[in-house]
């Protein structure tokens, strides 16, 4: 029998002790009953080794892109499947393994048919991105859904939106080296066999707001931009001395000259979306 375990992010804003309950009800429904729930921050993530050490075989992840991230740089290197359950706010990772199933179909349809994928991603750094890299000014964006996220309406009016406009209209913006044209962020995401690559548009407040929505909305990529083609590296190219990052929605740092890669991710994703016709 699948031995299973469950990590849950009980400091996000999306929290629910009743729907971890359930989720745990709908494992046991499935015939795939839930061994240990990873409680993080306040538990270690778990590594191969540990993974390993407790005869897993199928790690299912309930949290946001971000909580996501970090558990799967943590457990790299482990040969198990992992099941990603739309947990957060944007769910772009599950809603790419997924589509838009709730955890219960996704859960039910897991155990009917356990079909892995490997997925590509974009690298920076020592940062892996699973949906994408947001590179520039525009990342304070971030802030704005923080604050959304917990409810803290008087912030996101009176500092977040206006914040953001500030840097995104007056920061050094970002470019890629090759294209002359220079943008708020650069974002880019991993694809079959290259990554797409794209610059968002901040030019005037309107699209600084739409941006705001985007995010406010669930996807950032909605937002205003222009395609910039594809390619398996990009190297990021600005005046600033720092650039703000975003991998996966979580804020990091880059120089410029730091180059955005293609690569493989280390694991066997569980996909329950139909599968695209031959």
């Amino acid at each position: 029998m699948t031995k299973t375990w469950l990590i849950v992010n009980e400091a996000s804003g999306s929290y629910d002790a009743a729907v971890i309950a359930d989720i745990v009800t709908w494992f046991a429904q499935s015939d795939q009953p839930v061994d240990c729930i990873v409680r993080c921050p306040d538990e270690d993530l778990p590594d191969p080794g540990k993974l390993v050490a407790n005869g897993v075989d199928l790690l299912a992840i309930y949290a946001g892109d971000g909580t996501t991230n970090s558990a799967l740089k943590t457990a790299s290197g482990w040969d198990g499947a992992v099941l990603i359950l739309p947990g957060g706010t944007m769910n772009l990772l599950a809603r790419a393994l997924h589509g838009e199933q709730s955890c219960q179909s996704i859960i039910g349809e897991a155990a009917r048919n356990r079909r892995t994928v490997q997925l590509n991603t974009v690298e920076i750094g020592e940062s892996t991105a699973y949906v994408g890299v947001i590179a520039g000014p525009t990342t304070s964006l971030a802030q704005v859904r923080e604050n959304a996220r917990h409810a803290r309406l008087s912030e996101l009016v009176l500092e977040a939106i206006p914040a953001a406009i500030s840097d995104s209209l007056a920061g050094p913006q970002v470019g890629i080296k090759g294209h002359d044209d220079r943008f708020p962020a650069i974002f880019a995401a991993p694809r079959d066999d290259s990554m797409a690559l794209c610059g968002f548009t901040a030019s005037t407040i309107g699209e600084v707001l739409s941006h705001a929505g985007a995010w406010l909305n669930g996807d950032f990529r909605d937002g205003p931009r222009v395609d910039l083609g594809s390619a398996s590296t990009a190297t990021l190219v600005s005046e600033a001395d720092e650039i703000g990052l975003l991998i996966d929605g979580e804020q990091a740092k880059a120089v410029p000259g730091d180059v955005l890669r293609l690569a493989r991710a280390p694991h066997h994703f569980v996909e329950t979306r139909p599968s695209a016709a031959p």
